[in-house]
């Protein structure tokens, strides 16, 4: 037997399908709220509060809820869809925004629909959230129709919106259970349609944890509408929008006012919302097959593990020589991992970060809740198994961490890729990773003829760069004014650094594998990736926090003197740097503020100094080295982690902030990747973020060398232009020459630099 439709054409008969906790017969705009599967009105009972006071909220009663329960429930889409639609025409006086979370987005979205199709008044914007697309409702049809109430039970327990106290009380579950077995039904039997797509303005939210709607899906809900106007992914699971209430308030606002309807005041800005450790599954969900697969469907990687022979390091920078696309290659102490292609690309502005992903249209995070955050929620939408992004930060990235004006300009502060293909090199073998099943014997094939070409280069020349004299002057003279600014007290420390140009071409991966042989760095890498080629020789990290443990280690390195291959001269050298007041004063004041950090995010008693002032040598430099770890907090992520030592005090300075503002005076030029980051991220939460120092750049058609000296207030310039030097020394010795460019002559080495290269060969 179908169902009566009931409904009303009048507001008087009306009334009974919608929940007025304030009402507001004045105010100029409103809102209409639809609820989740088995869901009460009360569910939006403190949204009425919330919002600015001429915006009124109505939460809709479905049939078998609070004052209608003798009524019996909608079982099917249309009925349901068709009543509201009648029942909601008087109430569209004023500018309405629909805003519909879970079965409620489905709900609201046939009725903005139907309310089109009648030629009569609409609202003014639809908001859907914690939904999958309609495109995505018809390739997993849900089968929670057929549950029965353990599989009910169980797939609440799972999407986390119900206590479980209530669903353990046999009497509360005897009224949960009717209106979900009713909603299920619905939900279970929705099959929509494609068509007719609806011109209503259409906001897309998610929560950027929930695996029942997820937001690499969002982007196809502009399949069904003629103007997709957002979509926002906000940190939580399926029911984000519990804690997240002030911030999607605010998304709903934003939508009457962009559709002009005359909403006066917002609420305050929603505060940043802590998130909890990444989490890739929800535990509960019912024990149907079917349903899991539809749940937690994400494509995978094809891997296949080969043996090889011969040189890791060669290898991979044959695979780079030879690559037609973006690649990383990203080294750290012998284990190497190497990306090419883009299969999903994250880029971070100021403003917000953009996740394309392949074949889905881009996906656009705010920044308003941090530019670091927007980047953790992009990352947390890829719906790739197993994934490993490559990329790199500029320094220009601190500017917004640390409260500074952004750099005129459009230049991401960082780039990441997910690879369309990776390898993994260790001594004895390599793991290959496609994600098209049959792109691995193509890859196999150019890895083992990688293998086979050897590691010669072949060719000792070297192309030189004025590493002596070049802007030593003006070097000089910004070392003097920065000290001046220490002494009158605005900062402690500085690090300034000196740009020394390339001027005859060079072959990037040859020079690469020439200078990490003649280095011993924490870690390396090649790569040419969004605009940017750089080869280098990081002598730090930055931070590094394992996914599993939830562990971050820092490694500020600060106190420099040259390191020649002379073992009497460079044992002097050493001991001279402990004796340097200046040295020992700049390291123990990196120390302490990598310390004050970590205390930032970790727990404060897990902070520990695992090794203080020791020399590490790193090519021909040896440093003063210190070790610091921690235990992320709870709540705290790898990111907070990273964006509360970015950037390396050991390149920028003490405070930062301070710091970073005078490098802005001081340098001409914006720096770019120079002490940025070089980093991998995992899907585990894994970040291993390389300072990037002792590299060569090359950025618009420019080729350079860049180093820094650490200033304090017994800083000297001329001691600090010759540490410059010291450290350009790292990578100016192994410039290697482009082939096309062998017959040139070359400038002559200095007396310093041909010995270091003799030594090095």
């Amino acid at each position: 037997m179908a169902e009566p439709a009931a409904g009303a054409a009048d507001r008087g008969t009306s009334e009974a399908w919608f929940r007025r906790y304030a009402p507001r017969p004045h105010a100029t705009a409103r809102a209409v709220c639809f609820g989740p599967a088995g869901g009460s009105p009360a569910f939006y009972r403190d949204w009425a509060r919330s919002v600015p006071g001429d915006v009124e909220v109505l939460s809709v009663v479905l049939p078998g809820r609070e004052r209608r329960f003798g009524e019996p429930p909608s079982t099917t889409m249309d009925v349901l869809a068709d009543a509201l639609a009648e029942a909601l025409v008087p109430w569209l006086d004023r500018p309405t925004v629909l805003f519909g979370h879970s079965m409620g987005a489905s709900v609201a979205f046939e009725v903005t629909r139907r309310l089109e199709a009648s030629g009569g008044p609409r609202p003014a914007a639809l908001v859907v959230s914690g939904r999958p697309s309609p495109r995505r409702l018809r390739e997993c049809p849900s089968p929670v129709a057929d549950y029965d109430d353990d599989a009910i039970v169980a797939y609440l327990r799972g999407l986390g919106g119900t206590p479980d106290e209530l669903l353990d009380d046999p009497e509360t579950r005897e009224l949960i259970l009717p209106p979900c077995r009713a909603d299920f039904q619905v939900i279970g039997r929705y099959a929509p349609d494609p068509h007719p797509r609806v011109t209503t303005p259409l906001h897309v939210l998610v929560g950027d944890r929930d695996e029942n709607a997820p937001a690499w899906d969002a982007p196809r809900w502009g399949e069904v509408a003629t103007r997709l106007a957002g979509i926002h992914v906000l940190p939580g699971g399926h029911f984000y929008l519990v804690p997240g209430r002030p911030a999607v308030i605010a998304h709903v606002l934003r939508a009457l006012r962009e559709a002009d309807a005359p909403v006066r005041t917002t609420p305050a800005a929603p505060p940043r919302l802590a998130r909890s450790e990444r989490d890739t599954r929800h535990a509960g969900h019912a024990d149907s097959g079917k349903e899991r697969e539809a749940v937690t469907f994400a494509p995978a990687y094809h891997e296949r593990r080969i043996a090889l022979t011969g040189d890791t390091l060669s290898t991979a920078v044959a695979l780079s020589e030879t690559s037609a696309d973006a690649y990383v290659l990203f080294e750290n102490r012998g284990a190497i991992g190497w990306a090419e292609g883009e299969y999903g690309s994250i880029v971070v502005r100021a403003e917000g970060t953009t996740l394309s992903l392949e074949g889905a249209d881009p996906v656009e995070f705010s920044a308003g809740g941090g530019v670091l955050h927007a980047l953790d929620q992009a990352l947390a939408a890829v719906r790739l198994q197993g994934w490993r992004a490559y990329g790199w930060s500029t320094f220009e990235l601190s500017y917004p961490l640390h409260g500074l004006p952004a750099v005129p300009g459009d230049a991401p502060l960082a780039h990441l890729v997910v690879p369309g293909r990776e390898v993994r090199l260790e001594d004895g073998g390599a793991l290959l990773r496609t994600l098209r099943p049959e792109e691995l014997d193509g890859l196999e094939q150019r890895v083992r003829s990688a293998a086979a070409l050897g590691g010669a280069v072949g060719d000792t020349r070297r192309v030189a760069a004025d590493i002596e004299r070049h802007d030593a002057d003006d070097y000089r003279a910004s070392v003097a004014a920065a000290v001046d600014e220490i002494r009158a007290g605005n900062l402690t420390k500085v690090i300034l650094s000196r740009v020394v140009p390339v001027t005859s071409p060079i072959d990037l991966p040859a020079t690469y594998l020439e200078g990490r042989r003649g280095n011993d760095p924490a870690r390396s890498f090649l790569l040419r990736l969004g605009g940017w080629e750089t080869a280098g020789f990081s002598p730090e990290i930055v931070a590094r926090v394992t996914g599993e443990d939830r562990r971050v280690v820092a490694q500020p390195l600060a106190g420099t003197r040259a390191l020649e291959g002379d073992p009497l001269a460079d044992s002097s050298r050493r001991a001279e740097l402990y004796r340097d007041e200046k040295e020992v004063f700049e390291h123990a004041v990196s120390v302490r503020l990598v310390a004050e950090e970590l205390e930032q995010v970790c727990t404060r008693e897990s902070v520990t100094v695992d090794d203080f002032m020791s020399v590490k040598e790193r090519g021909s430099v040896q440093h003063l080295a210190s070790r610091l770890s921690g235990s992320l907090a709870p709540g705290r992520t790898a990111w907070e982690a990273f964006g509360a030592l970015f950037p390396a005090v050991t390149a920028s300075g003490i405070p930062k902030a301070e710091a970073c503002e005078l490098i802005h005076r001081s340098e001409r030029d914006s720096r770019g990747l120079y002490s940025g980051a070089v980093m991998t991220v995992d899907a585990d939460g894994t970040v291993d973020a390389a300072l990037v120092l002792r590299s060569v750049y090359r950025h618009e058609g420019r080729t350079w060398l860049r180093a820094g000296a650490g200033i304090v207030a017994h800083s000297s310039p001329d001691r600090e232009l010759e540490e410059t030097r010291e450290k350009l020394r790292s990578v100016s010795r192994f410039l290697v020459p482009a082939a096309h460019a062998g017959a040139e002559p070359q400038s002559p080495l200095s007396a310093r630099d041909e010995q270091s290269a003799a030594l090095a060969r």
